[in-house]
């Protein structure tokens, strides 16, 4: 061996072994330009820091807060440590805090705190994370805060994630959902909902000395029409409504009714669909109806419940004007629901993730539609009906309520426009049609 292969074999031998070196990573670091071997050249996210490292290697992250805007991944072979305070020197670990208590899972100068953009989870670990507060992680499949695949999550707290399928599939595990033979232990996981396992789930894993609570359940059951569509369920707060349109061609006494036509005293409903749509638009869409079929002949109510079956099932109701007031607050309620930080701004998390045009505004349903439905309300932009013709699909979701507007012949209704970014409320005459959403009595 020459003196040159000599030199290149050392060199390929210093680039492998900075490959397995810890890995340093700060919120207050300027950006993600530095190399990441100290804190004082530490990487600003948590991404840099994992694309820094290899097998072998270790994340230092530093106490601060983290916003993610895509899932991490953390590989086998890679450990995730959070905690570390400013000042600590080195990876010692005794200058680190864990969580501890919930007085300090909203500090970041105390904790690692990883803030999920909504609409994604926060991690996939098939190596070793330990010592973050985890919050905002969300899946239509597996482990809405981390899915532990063969990895350990430990010391660690996972709350307000949740696990959510708009489709007939149940999403699994709201915290964490845990799988070949993964681990979870010494960590705290709280406030997350799933269609099954609101807090933890998953076949195979180990769930070691954890504390589990206040996690809930996303629905109240199923319920059926008299045509026998299954309807999926959703909690808000205190009320449950139904997480699809209505679809039902039958009263729940049986009486059909009719499709087609225009009248603001005679029911009827109505389709609004494309020719391009795949199979299944019916089920996301539902028909529209006009105000006559909705009431089925017992008047208006601005009260809370509005106690008008109408057009629903037995032991659900239509909702009043009062009623989705209530729905857009509690909605508006959870930070990861409004964009922009602004609790008028609750579009996007309203509107389901399929069908809207196109907008250029960011907070509205039409702008990055696969980042909708943080609320997984799912509301389908099947625009409305005049009485003589349907129109606006993919353009708005028009809901009806109960309530009278200041005319006796216009109706309060609820829209999401694919171009704005409030839930609003309008009114129209009983002819037009609208989708309907029911409310558990």
């Amino acid at each position: 061996m020459n003196i040159r292969t000599i030199i290149i074999a050392v060199a390929v031998f210093v680039c492998i072994g900075q490959a397995y070196a810890q890995v340093y990573v700060s919120a207050s670091a300027t950006d993600d330009s530095g190399a990441g071997t100290s804190w004082e050249t530490a990487k600003q996210t948590i991404a840099a820091g994992l694309s820094a490292a290899g097998s072998g290697s270790t994340v230092f992250v530093a106490a601060g807060m983290y916003h993610i805007t895509a899932e991490l991944t953390i590989p086998s072979g890679v450990t995730v440590m959070g905690g570390y305070v400013p000042g600590s020197l080195g990876t010692d670990t005794s200058q680190r805090h864990l969580p501890g208590t919930n007085s300090h899972w909203t500090d970041p100068s105390w904790c690692t705190i990883i803030v999920g953009a909504g609409y994604h989870r926060i991690a996939t670990v098939q190596g070793v994370l330990e010592g973050c507060v985890m919050s905002k992680g969300s899946t239509t499949t597996l482990g809405g805060g981390v899915l532990i695949n063969g990895g350990t999550v430990r010391y660690c707290v996972i709350k307000d994630c949740d696990a959510i399928s708009e489709d007939a599939v149940a999403a699994e595990g709201g915290g964490a959902y845990i799988q070949n033979n993964g681990t979870l232990i010494n960590s705290v996981v709280m406030g997350c909902r799933a269609d099954k396992g609101a807090g933890v789930a998953g076949g195979n894993g180990n769930v070691i000395s954890n504390t589990i609570t206040r996690n809930s359940p996303v629905d109240c059951g199923m319920v059926a029409d008299y045509d026998g569509n299954i309807y999926k369920t959703l909690v808000f707060g205190d009320q449950c409504w139904m997480r699809e349109n209505l679809r039902t061609t039958h009263y729940s006494d049986g009486t059909p009714i009719p499709l087609g036509g225009n009248s603001s005293e005679e029911p009827f409903r109505y389709e609004n669909y494309t020719s391009d749509l795949s199979n299944g638009v019916l089920e996301h869409c539902g028909y529209l109806y006009n105000w006559p079929a909705v009431v089925h002949g017992e008047g208006s109510s601005d009260q809370v419940p509005s106690g008008i079956q109408g057009i629903c099932p037995s032991g659900w109701h239509v909702p009043s004007n009062a009623e989705w007031e209530r729905l857009g607050n509690f909605v508006a309620s959870i930070p990861k629901n409004c964009c922009d930080s602004s609790g008028y701004n609750i579009a996007k998390s309203l509107a389901s993730t399929l069908y809207w045009s196109n907008s250029s505004y960011a907070c509205a349903p039409g702008n990055q539609s696969e980042t909708n439905n943080a609320s997984r309300f799912a509301a389908y932009p099947v625009g409305w009906s005049t009485g003589s013709y349907c129109t606006s699909f993919g353009g708005a979701a028009t809901f009806w309520s109960t309530s009278l507007s200041y005319y006796s012949w216009e109706v309060y209704s609820r829209v999401i426009s694919s171009d704005g970014a409030g839930f609003t409320y309008d009114h129209w005459s009983k002819s037009y049609g609208c989708s309907v959403r029911c409310v558990m009595d």
